[in-house]
């Protein structure tokens, strides 16, 4: 039986998406398969799409099309289901689009995405929680508190429309100047009612569910995907150069080895924040506060995009 593919595209995502994604439902419908693409309308909405196609049964896989963004809330209304999240690369930085083999080389290609799609590989990816002003959010990437944050709260999403990930330059700058100015990060951890933890402060915090960070960048390799629990990875040190020593760890891929780490595993919770940090999740901006961050034990299927010879269909 041929599956009957949904997608659900943010048109707002990245720049110059639309005939990329176009191209791909052309493929996918020239092999056989039943295509509809649904357009978003506003935050979450992908969420109320996901969750009333599965309900209704009105679709076998259901794709992402867009950033990072877009693949959380799909994959949010589909929590409760089996149903597969497939993905096509239409955001700025694409990050486990990445992760999950969706560009080979770092390059988009729809033969590739379609490939993929058609292949049927699947991969368990266990989210965590995220709980902040009392309102919970599933994370499939990272969390961060602090520095990344106060970037993301500085780019211009106007900017971002026109000249993509360059507009994380100009943020980035603005925030290294003022690192000054940010605030200690608290932190706990707990397992159980029982065990105490550990705690402790820092000066930028990120709690990683995958190896990679901001598109091509390596942020740790304690942690993998398709396995549960997160890698936090505390920065500790003060100041301009502090950041900016950061920064060059983690474009050499060696952040992990700079910051101090600690392994959240399931069962375990970090509370980490106050009213004055600011925190980001998969790449955008939640605000400010104290949150909560739970790692979950049950998964949410993917279709994968690393292939073999084997799954190399002509569409």
């Amino acid at each position: 039986m041929t599956d009957r593919i949904a997608i659900i595209r943010n048109p707002n995502a990245g720049r110059q998406n639309g005939p990329f994604i176009a191209k791909v439902a052309k493929r996918l419908s020239r092999a056989g398969y039943p295509v509809e693409i649904l357009d978003t309308q506003a935050p979450g909405h992908a969420t109320e799409i996901a969750r009333d196609l599965a309900e209704g049964d009105k679709a076998d896989l259901i794709i992402a099309a867009g950033g990072d963004g877009t693949i959380r809330e799909v994959a949010t209304g589909l929590k409760d289901h089996k149903l597969p999240v497939g993905i096509i690369p239409g955001g700025t930085a694409n990050v486990l689009a990445r992760e999950l083999g969706y560009l080979p080389h770092g390059r988009r290609s729809s033969r590739h995405v379609v490939h993929a799609l058609m292949a049927k590989n699947v991969i368990d990816l266990y989210p965590f929680s995220v709980t902040l002003g009392g309102e919970s959010h599933l994370g499939f990437c990272w969390l961060g508190a602090g520095f990344d944050a106060a970037v993301l709260s500085r780019v211009s999403p106007k900017l971002k429309a026109v000249i993509g990930r360059l507009a994380f330059v100009p943020a980035t700058f603005r925030t290294l100047f003022a690192t000054h100015k940010g605030p200690d990060i608290a932190w706990r951890t707990a397992r159980g009612k029982k065990d105490a933890g550990g705690e402790g402060t820092c000066r930028w915090l990120i709690a990683a569910n995958i190896q990679r960070y901001a598109g091509p960048f390596i942020l740790t390799r304690r942690t993998a995907v398709g396995e549960p629990g997160l890698a936090c990875l505390m920065m500790t040190g003060r100041g301009l150069f502090a950041r900016i020593l950061d920064q060059l760890m983690l474009a050499l891929g060696r952040l992990d080895r700079r910051a101090e780490p600690l392994a959240l595993e399931l069962g375990t919770t970090l509370w980490l924040g106050a009213a004055d940090v600011p925190l980001q999740l998969d790449g955008d901006y939640l605000g400010e506060g104290e949150a909560e961050v739970t790692p979950l034990a049950t998964p949410i299927r993917f279709r994968t995009g690393h292939l073999d010879r084997r799954n190399r269909i002509k569409p």
